[in-house]
């Protein structure tokens, strides 16, 4: 089962893209109103909606990334771009 994706992690991600509401409403097959709602917390995506994000922004060489507890640099969940070589030492999302 996949964690489901924060308001938080939405909006960087497509903040990331630099993408517009409505050209990732688009493309993940949602209104416009409901990524608005799901990017301002009033109302948490369903699995299947945020299955379907996290593929389109995952298609788009989007990483969400694990909160760290261990101590090290990265601290907590986010977004990066996904690299070219893999860093087995980041728990991904």
């Amino acid at each position: 089962m996949e964690t489901i994706l924060s308001a938080d992690l939405v909006r960087a991600a497509r903040a990331l893209l630099d993408w517009s509401q409505e050209h990732m409403a688009s493309r993940c097959d949602i209104t416009a109103k409901s990524l608005s709602d799901i990017e301002s917390g009033k109302r948490k995506p369903t699995a299947k909606t945020s299955a379907k994000i996290r593929k389109v922004l995952e298609d788009a060489n989007v990483q969400f990334i694990a909160a760290n507890s261990d101590g090290s640099e990265i601290v907590g969940a986010g977004v990066r771009w996904r690299p070219a070589q893999p860093n087995f030492s980041l728990k991904i999302i």
